[in-house]
């Protein structure tokens, strides 16, 4: 009920082009079978290493779509939010890392109407305030349904890629790795039980640590109490101007997607992450 509440998970027809003005992304670590609780059967929670602990995040940032398939369109900016889970979804008998999103809001009527139509992002159109004046990157999120309002400033002269001492990973690579060097998105129809999974080529990465923030979003909270997460802070990413391809996705059944055990399956290869 909680997932439906959120939003609706529909397949993409078309490629999207977008480009990244400034993004950061808020992750905490939970204990795997805590984790569990917020995912479909269907797919796993990454383990962060031999932890024990998986990730879940939250993802503040503006960008501009650029295209639609091959068909370029006047720059359509929009400013988000986007809740999200580290997982691994299976498909045609491979296992590809991705992230699972519980809930996307946007600013933008037309992305957030087409994003909650024909999408697995779990989109719903929602008023927004931004202040990027090089000091600070502030975004307010106002929803329609509460649950999901959110605040967020960081503060840019805080950047640097010298690790905190709150995060588990070695260092900025290892960070970047699990957090984002990915095969793509993915959702599940609950209602049709179906997955979707979507290839996502990225960018060379070039992030950082952003060591001082504030933030209060309403459906972190929510979660880290209704479902006893047991969460602990790790660290605040940063990155800007970043082109993406969000590539088509389509539905499909869950028992087709050939499963095997994600421990039994081979590393995915290069060539998928492309």
């Amino acid at each position: 009920m909680l997932h439906e509440r959120l939003g609706k998970v529909f397949h993409q027809p078309l490629d999207v082009s977008s480009f990244t003005n400034k993004r950061l992304t808020i992750n905490y670590r939970a204990p795997l079978e805590r984790l569990r609780q917020l995912v479909p059967a269907p797919l796993e929670v990454e383990e962060i290493g031999a932890t024990g602990m998986g990730m879940i995040s939250q993802c503040v940032c503006d960008f501009h779509v650029t295209k639609f398939g091959r068909l370029p369109i006047p720059w359509t900016h929009t400013n988000e939010m986007l809740c999200r889970i580290s997982v691994k979804v299976p498909k045609q008998g491979e296992w590809y890392r991705a992230y699972y999103t519980l809930r996307s809001d946007s600013s933008s009527r037309l992305l957030g109407f087409l994003g909650g139509h024909f999408s697995h992002f779990r989109k719903a159109i929602s008023r927004f305030t931004l202040r990027d004046d090089g000091e600070v990157y502030e975004l307010t999120c106002r929803a329609r349904d509460a649950l999901c309002n959110g605040f967020f400033r960081g503060y840019l002269k805080s950047l640097s890629k010298a690790k905190p001492v709150s995060t588990c990973f070695a260092d900025i690579e290892e960070a970047t790795q699990f957090v984002f060097q990915l095969d793509g998105s993915c959702g599940y129809h609950f209602g049709q039980h179906k997955l979707s999974f979507q290839r996502i080529q990225y960018p060379a990465w070039d992030l950082q640590f952003c060591h001082q923030a504030d933030y209060d979003f309403s459906l972190l909270n929510y979660l880290f109490a209704a479902y006893d997460l047991q969460p602990e802070f790790d660290c605040v990413l940063f990155m800007e101007q970043v082109p993406q391809v969000w590539g088509s996705s389509w539905l499909y059944r869950a028992d087709e997607a050939g499963l095997t055990q994600p421990a039994e399956a081979a590393s995915i290869s290069a060539a998928s992450r492309t």
